[in-house]
């Protein structure tokens, strides 16, 4: 049997009821010889058992359940089974047209700790620090064994570069979802290359895009102003302040047989560019605000909110009447209930009334496990201003 960690707060109806992570504030101190990626026993404070999983000393986060069942195995056969049915599950869901995916949502796919995303016939894996680090060499086998791949980047959290340990790169990785093809940096790109979870809210910005005015804001590639444009924008406007990803986005029309110069690329901050369109009024009939996480963790949920705050009431005063904004959040900490209540403020903020259109999150290769919450991280809305 594995060791024993023990409980010395009453969280285990928590896991019991899905949720998988238990943080070090929660636990008893380890016993001596416990090392980070460690197969261990959870056990509430009655003795009583609760979960089997692993466990990273050097974390806040330090124990993450694998599975409720005391005689199950976790061991390598258990990973390659799991992962086998998270690739059967994604062969059901995925149109046959999409060649980027998430084969691998971590906790959400019962794999604590490995995020794989597959761009064609490349696996692109992010491993969670010392957890990801102790377990690699099972993943990558893991993922060699079901999908096959002609290559395997992994990327750390811990690491300052991706690295590629099976394999080697093309010159060149395009992906397809339905008519639209995107270039993806395996090695520089945000995330594992590409923002995948967003591929069913392209969808939705493209249906309602034809002849609209478009901001994409925090744009990074051009995801979404490819979709717009292809679906029949009159223009659209791209900002982002990293210059090379503006720069992709140029390549990434050019690839989609879109003229670059009949749209607008910006590299510049947006909360610049927002503050001065307050000054020169509505130019755009849809804004799409898709910023990055300003909430990474507990501790920094005040301030992101705050930051998502000032951005939605910029971007609510920036359009028309009957203009359209599409407003994001990637953060886990932020709950659904709580970025709608922010955007609701945002609006009143603006002196500007709202109608919700809908409320999204990623597209079914990023599934949520029951009992998670924290996997309910994407959330998208589409609004109306009256």
């Amino acid at each position: 049997m594995p060791p024993q960690i023990t409980l010395k707060k009453p969280v285990e109806a928590s896991v019991r009821g899905g949720h998988p992570w238990v943080y070090r504030d929660a636990l008893k101190p380890f016993a001596k010889g416990l090392k980070t990626g460690d197969i261990v026993d959870l056990m509430a404070q009655d003795g009583s058992f609760v979960a089997r999983g692993v466990i990273e000393i050097e974390s806040p986060l330090s124990f993450r359940a694998w599975t409720l069942n005391q005689s199950e195995r976790v061991d390598d056969a258990l990973l390659i089974k799991r992962l086998r049915n998270a690739y059967e599950t994604r062969q059901l869901v995925l149109a046959s047209d999409v060649t980027g995916y998430r084969l691998c949502h971590g906790e959400n796919d019962h794999i604590p700790g490995l995020h794989c995303d597959m761009y064609g016939d490349i696996a692109s894996m992010r491993t969670d620090g010392g957890l990801g680090a102790s377990w690699e060499k099972k993943f990558v086998k893991a993922v060699k064994e079901v999908v096959k791949p002609r290559a395997i980047v992994v990327r750390n959290t811990r690491d300052k570069e991706p690295r590629v340990v099976h394999g080697s790169l093309p010159d060149e990785v395009i992906i397809s979802e339905g008519n639209r093809r995107f270039y993806v940096d395996l090695l520089k790109g945000q995330k594992t290359g590409f923002f995948l979870d967003q591929r069913e809210n392209r969808d939705r910005v493209a249906s309602i895009s034809a002849g609209l005015r478009v901001l994409n804001l925090f744009s990074y590639t051009g995801g979404f102003s490819v979709a717009a444009a292809l679906a029949g924008a009159k223009r659209v406007v791209s900002v982002d302040i990293a210059a090379p990803a503006i720069e992709s986005a140029r390549q990434n029309f050019s690839l989609n047989g879109i003229d670059p110069k009949l749209h607008g690329f910006q590299a510049a901050d947006v909360f610049d560019v927002l503050e001065g369109m307050a000054e020169t009024g509505p130019e755009y009939d849809l804004i799409v605000l898709d910023p990055p996480s300003f909430a990474r963790s507990r501790k920094t949920l005040e301030r992101g909110m705050r930051a998502y705050g000032a951005l939605n009431t910029m971007a609510f005063r920036s359009l028309p009447a009957r203009g359209l904004l599409a407003t994001a959040s990637c953060s886990s900490h932020v709950t659904p209930t709580a970025f709608l209540e922010m955007v609701g403020e945002s609006a009143k903020k603006a002196g500007r009334e709202v109608t919700i259109l809908g409320t999204y999150g990623a597209g079914m290769d990023h599934p949520t496990k029951m009992g998670f919450p924290h996997g309910q991280y994407l959330k998208f809305v589409l609004l109306r201003v009256h």
